[in-house]
């Protein structure tokens, strides 16, 4: 009778969870949703994960990103879409997007993060390239 108490409270405590997480998702930031509605239209907002300081979006094509409170695009990462494979042209920076072009003009930008000291971005050849702020390419990891 106790084993069965113990699994009643914790299926109640995950119902519980899942409701939250739901109900988040109808209380989606508008800047959220305006964002996504501009740079990716053909995915909704499936889940929104709320931190301390930043919103964790995951979209329902399964492109993942996350946001400052105010809310501003931290990352954007479109590995596992099954609609947009790569990272809107108009979200990357024109320095990196002229790097990519020249040096490697059959990729794409499937990640891109801003950082304090600069920006990380991936191929879609699993190339990471870092800059800095000035957009000067400080490192490349393949």
């Amino acid at each position: 009778m106790k084993k069965l108490s113990i699994i009643t409270t914790f299926i109640a405590i995950l119902f519980c969870c899942m409701g939250t997480t739901m109900a988040q998702n109808d209380n989606s930031n508008p800047g959220i949703t305006k964002f996504v509605g501009q740079y990716f239209p053909k995915a909704n907002v499936l889940m929104v994960n709320t931190e301390w300081d930043e919103y964790e979006v995951t979209l329902s094509d399964g492109t993942q990103i996350e946001f400052t409170r105010s809310p501003e695009w931290k990352r954007i990462d479109c590995e596992h879409s099954t609609i947009y494979t790569n990272v809107p042209a108009e979200l990357i920076p024109e320095p990196i997007a002229n790097y990519v072009k020249t040096n490697f003009a059959d990729q794409s930008i499937k990640k891109i993060e801003k950082k304090r000291r600069g920006w990380d971005i991936e191929l879609n050849s699993e190339l990471e390239i870092k800059f800095n702020k000035n957009f000067v390419v400080t490192k490349i990891d393949d």
